[in-house]
């Protein structure tokens, strides 16, 4: 006699009915394969459904339409791509050729149509309303994000005739040199000493079969600090997680990045490194996270949550971004070592060696590689500078507070907007630390930048720097202080108080457009001396081919691109480098240029902006200096194209000047 079919003494299959023996017959319910009906086990009486399982994701639990506080058409699908492509078209609607003549002391935004500036609150909007669904759309923030930095940052490069600030012409210069003859040029700029940028691209270029690399500089904005602010978001998602904070913060710093220290330069090249640097480390080298209210100590460590294999992955890549940082940039590996050692003082780093061996290969280089910048003056320039706080503030402060009006407004700009992120930055530590995260380790972060004041003037540009430095840095808790209003705003209900609920919402929303603007104003307030027209380029290009080897190429301020070819074989520098009376003291100016003036002179349009903006020349300046060359006939003009000209010397100049001075840092 065959026995019935039970789960232990024979096969079981679930999705068939099973004779149960006599007894207590209880419900149950057998899980069936996928894609087949699940049939329940006979019981006596009527047949009831299985308990329903508890939500196994936080997706499941999604209230209906009907509970959902926002109303219907919060939760469009299409409402944010819609705002979005709204503000794409009058961006590019808006868009139109800006002269470098017709900007004055308030920059490029006087001449920025206003339907183009409709675009950045509409793009933010559109952030700010994907960010209320119940599930964010990463494609869609990321769409978000990509458009965000074209609006930004390639606003310049797309309403300006050629590319931008002459620095960045004179890298491509440097990197072109490398390329032709393999080896840096001594004793002629310090930006030689740390070669590694421009090592790289004359290694690009060479290899591609481009002459030079004067392609590259017009969209390296763009391409530069679009990774910065990949950088900024991966950094925070490895020290604060995978959030709607995550998203907030590289958009701080996307909308908060006024210092143009984004252009073709090894500054913004090394930004990028550390910021890749500082994600790996808080990815798979520290614990616990930034935002666990977990008390860690130096002595005992906790071991990161990642794989051996990850983690070793990981301090291989920092020791390599290290080692690379080195022989790229003056500041920023030491920057980085200070950053690593202090999440190793706070308990936070596991391997204990890694800041050691970054700021040990950044010593190391300045020894040695170095050695032709601070040959014969390291106490001069090194070492009597260090704690010398006063000279930082006045050089990187005081001094820059001069100019027109228009000019004062936009260092008030620039200075508000390094004030408000500073300011959300403290906001959101205030909040974390309510939420008893008591480590002053983040507020340590974001201001252990500052300390290089402490240390160098850097040119004055020190604390524009520092602001960099720290700028991803504070975008983590203020990222904290804005996603409050969108956990607020989400847990409200429209029928409640819907007038509430906007201005809730309008709070994140109206923070970075106002800061969004503000930044356009700020990046854009020195291009009427910083952007260059074809003919300002023309004229230069023309005095560079036609000159001598050993003559001197020069213009009367740095307000044109030179030195971007023969560089080494010719002389190219600015009179106000070697004039000490002020250049709006026309006599002076013209005594001056004929006791120790160049070959050929470059003359444009941004040089007498940049004199009249920051120098206060009177109106008249430009005919009473060209008169004055012109009674002297030691000048002849030899070129000449849309306002700019070239002049040559007719006879040999009474005072030589010496090539370069070799401080210069860029």
């Amino acid at each position: 006699m065959n026995a019935p079919p039970t789960r232990f003494l024979g096969p079981f299959r679930p999705n068939r009915p099973v004779e149960r023996f006599p007894g207590p017959n209880r419900q149950m319910h057998y899980p069936a394969p996928a894609n087949t009906q699940t049939r329940y086990i006979p019981v006596v009486g009527q047949l009831g459904q299985p308990p329903k399982a508890p939500p196994s994701r936080g997706v499941d639990s999604r209230p209906s339409l009907e509970q959902n506080p926002l109303p219907r058409w919060f939760s469009d699908p299409f409402l944010a791509p819609g705002v979005a492509a709204v503000a794409v078209i009058l961006w590019v609607a808006g868009l139109h050729p800006v002269p470098p003549e017709s900007l004055g002391g308030l920059g490029l935004i006087a001449n920025v149509s206003v339907v183009t500036l409709l675009g950045y609150p509409l793009l933010i909007a559109a952030v700010v309303l994907e960010l209320l669904r119940f599930q964010p759309r990463t494609w869609y923030l990321t769409a978000y994000t990509v458009v965000g930095v074209f609006f930004v940052y390639g606003l310049q490069p797309s309403v300006e005739e050629v590319a931008r600030l002459p620095t960045s012409w004179l890298h491509s210069g440097f990197a072109q040199y490398i390329a032709d003859h393999g080896d840096v040029l001594q004793h002629y700029d310090a930006r030689f000493s740390w070669a590694g940028f421009f090592s790289l691209i004359a290694m690009v270029t060479k290899a591609g079969g481009v002459p030079n690399a004067l392609s590259l500089i017009n969209f390296a904005p763009v391409v530069l600090s679009g990774l910065m602010v990949l950088g900024t978001r991966a950094l925070a998602v490895s020290a604060l997680g995978n959030r709607r904070a995550s998203w907030i913060a590289p958009w701080i710093f996307l909308v908060g990045n006024w210092t143009e220290q984004d252009y073709f330069s090894p500054q913004a090249t090394a930004m990028v490194m550390m910021l890749a640097a500082l994600t790996l480390t808080f990815r798979h080298l520290v614990r616990p996270r930034l935002t666990e209210p977990v008390r860690a100590r130096l002595r005992a460590r906790l071991a990161p949550r990642s794989s051996p294999k990850a983690r070793l992955v990981a301090q291989g890549s920092v020791v390599l971004i290290g080692l690379g940082l080195a022989p790229t940039h003056q500041l920023t590996p030491f920057v980085l070592g200070g950053l690593l050692l202090l999440l190793l003082l706070f308990g936070r780093l596991w391997p204990a060696w890694l800041p050691f061996v970054v700021l040990g290969a950044a010593v190391v280089w300045f020894s040695l590689g170095a050695s032709d910048f601070w040959s014969g003056q390291l106490v001069k320039m090194i070492l009597a500078p260090i704690g010398d706080i006063n000279s930082s503030v006045d050089q990187g402060l005081f001094s820059r507070l001069s100019g027109s009006m228009g000019h004062l407004i936009v260092l008030g700009v620039r200075m508000a907007v390094s004030a408000s992120a500073a300011g959300l930055a403290a906001v959101g530590i205030v909040l974390m630390r309510r939420e008893k995260l008591r480590s002053w380790l983040l507020p340590a972060l974001c201001a252990a930048p500052f300390g290089l004041a402490l240390v160098q003037s850097y040119g004055g540009e020190v604390f524009m720097r520092c602001f960099l430095f720290a700028l991803p840095l504070m975008a983590l808790p203020g990222a904290i202080a804005l996603e409050r209003f969108l956990t607020a705003a989400r847990r409200m209900r429209w029928r409640a108080g819907p007038a509430r609920l906007v201005t809730v919402v309008a709070v994140p929303w109206l923070a970075l457009s106002v800061v969004a603007l503000s930044t356009v104003l700020a990046r854009g307030g020195n291009d009427a001396y910083t952007s260059v027209s074809a003919s300002d380029v023309a004229a230069a290009a023309w005095a560079i081919e036609h000159a001598q080897p050993e003559q001197r190429v020069d213009s009367l301020v740095n307000a044109v691109p030179l030195a971007f070819e023969r560089v080494g074989e010719l002389s190219q520098s600015e009179v106000d480098n070697y004039c000490t009376k002020p250049l709006p003291e026309v006599a002076e100016t013209v005594a001056c240029i004929q006791e120790k003036g160049p070959d050929y002179l470059v003359i444009t349009e941004p040089q007498f902006a940049y004199i009249t903006i920051l120098n206060g020349a009177k109106p008249g300046f430009r005919e009473q200096l060209l008169q004055g060359l012109a009674d002297t006939r030691i000048y002849r003009l030899v070129y000449e194209h849309d306002g700019a000209m070239v002049l040559a010397r007719t006879t040999a100049a009474l005072q030589k000047v010496e090539d370069g001075d070799g401080g210069n840092t860029g």
